[in-house]
């Protein structure tokens, strides 16, 4: 999947909760079950990133070629601010990349029916 935010760049004011939104593209040729991870660069100011909604929260399940806006939510802690280590920062990037989420084997026998499933 293609992760792609909506707008490269915006300004922040510490505490101010925001919303960003992020367009998703499934790439591949069959559904796909993805999970999002989110990195913060610098790495220092990842405590300080609090995101209170996320489609990286769940797995997305999208069809094939499937294009779908999905959003975070978050702000930045206004305690960042009393920092001296990071006295000199001005930009925090965050940035997404879905991982493939593996579809649960079925068995090969349902115990409550007792039927066979196919090989």
């Amino acid at each position: 999947m293609a992760v792609r935010a909506e707008q490269n760049e915006i300004k922040v004011e510490l505490g101010e909760v925001v919303t960003v939104n992020y367009m998703v593209t499934n790439l591949a040729a069959r559904e796909t079950v993805g999970q999002a991870a989110y990195n913060v660069a610098p790495s220092t100011t990842g405590s300080y990133f609090q995101k209170i909604n996320c489609f990286c929260f769940t797995e997305q399940r999208m069809a094939p070629g499937e294009k779908r806006e999905m959003t975070v939510v978050f702000y930045v802690d206004a305690s960042l601010a009393k920092d001296s280590e990071l006295d000199d920062l001005d930009t925090i990037t965050l940035s997404y990349s879905f991982y493939a989420v593996r579809e649960p084997t079925k068995p090969l026998a349902d115990a409550a029916t007792g039927k066979t499933g196919k090989l």
